[in-house]
Formats: structure tokens, sequence, C-alpha cells
């Protein structure tokens, strides 16, 4: 199978359970998430542009690029959610 996307060794690490791994980090500016999750079978989610820092990632496209996750169970989603993004207001 072909992972797709740049962000496809997280994606792979996570549907494969690496070293138990249950989430991993990403960064999406046209699909780097979204696809490889869709493919591997894991979750994967994309906020808003700017909701999560990019600072230290190396720009793709400014004005696109997001910094995303990939888990296996929506839970761990969930729990990697309410700690990378503010809180709501």
């Amino acid at each position: 199978r072909i992972p797709g996307g740049s962000s496809s060794g997280s994606a792979v690490a996570v549907a494969a359970a690496l070293h138990g791994v249950d989430f991993a980090l990403g960064t999406d500016s046209g699909g780097s998430v979204r696809v490889p999750a869709s493919y591997t079978g894991c979750y994967g989610f994309r906020p808003t542009h700017g909701a999560v820092s990019v600072a230290g990632v190396v720009p793709f496209a400014g004005s696109f690029d997001t910094v995303g996750w990939f888990a296996r169970s929506p839970d761990v989603l969930a729990h990697v959610g309410r700690t990378l993004l503010p809180p709501p207001p």
C-alpha cells in the first residue's frame, strides 16, 4: 500500500502501533494529514490554520501550513486536541 502525503511516516507509525505509538504529529498544507489517515485507517485531524503553533516547522506554503495529528482511536485524537488546541472562548 501507498500511505500518501508528506506526513505519511507519522500515519504509518500510528496505524502500525510502532513501538506503542498512540499518536503522532504531521503537517498539512494540501492534505498531508488527511490523505495518509484515510489510506492507513487511522484518524487524522487538521485544525484551523493558526490554531496550533507552527514555530519550528519548515514552511512549505505559509498561508496553508498547519500542524495536525494522527491517532488510532477517537479518544486519543480528542485528548491530543484538548492538549494542543486553545480552550474555547
